[in-house]
């Protein structure tokens, strides 16, 4: 066991606890805000801006503070949703099930964080690096890993996988 190994039980374990306070809904309801806060923030700050004029007179300021009023304001709208949702869970004698599947989902969050830090080490630092030499969870997370770079550009996949092999 090497460093890695220790940093991918820290960040797992942490995401696992995390989840199972939080809850399904509240890891889930965060994601949304943040999502929906920004969406909303971007598509609406011109409104919001306008009844700024007579009190803020540079533009880029009165704009920054439009967005991060509607920011704010969807991600607190959105978090008292989820607090509803939560103590109706925990009235309906279902508080265990979110709480279990927050732990699930905070464990899937947590596998994921660590393929993001695996593919930016893989990708990114030479192949003399010997990071992940010795750790006997990193062909787990490469597999989660090679998946992932479906995501990214076909040039960058390409540089994770000619690395990966190296490994």
């Amino acid at each position: 066991m090497n460093t890695f190994d220790i940093v991918i039980i820290v960040v797992i374990s942490f995401c696992l606890i995390r989840g199972i306070f939080k809850g399904l809904i509240g890891e889930i309801s965060g994601i949304i805000g943040v999502y929906a806060g920004f969406y909303g923030a971007y598509t609406y700050y011109p409104l919001i801006a306008v009844y700024a004029r007579e009190w803020i007179e540079n533009t880029d300021t009165r704009n920054l503070i439009a967005f991060f009023i509607l920011f704010c304001g969807i991600l607190i709208i959105v978090s008292l949703i989820s607090v509803l949702i939560h103590k109706f869970l925990k009235f309906a004698f279902l508080g265990w099930l979110d709480r279990i599947l927050g732990l699930v989902f905070g464990g899937a969050k947590g596998i994921l964080i660590v393929s993001v830090f695996f593919i930016m080490i893989t990708t990114f630092l030479p192949k003399s690096s010997n990071i992940l030499t010795g750790s006997q969870f990193s062909p787990y997370v490469a597999q989660v890993s090679k998946a992932m770079t479906f995501f990214v550009s076909k040039n960058k996949s390409n540089d994770f996988l000619k690395n990966l092999k190296g490994i």
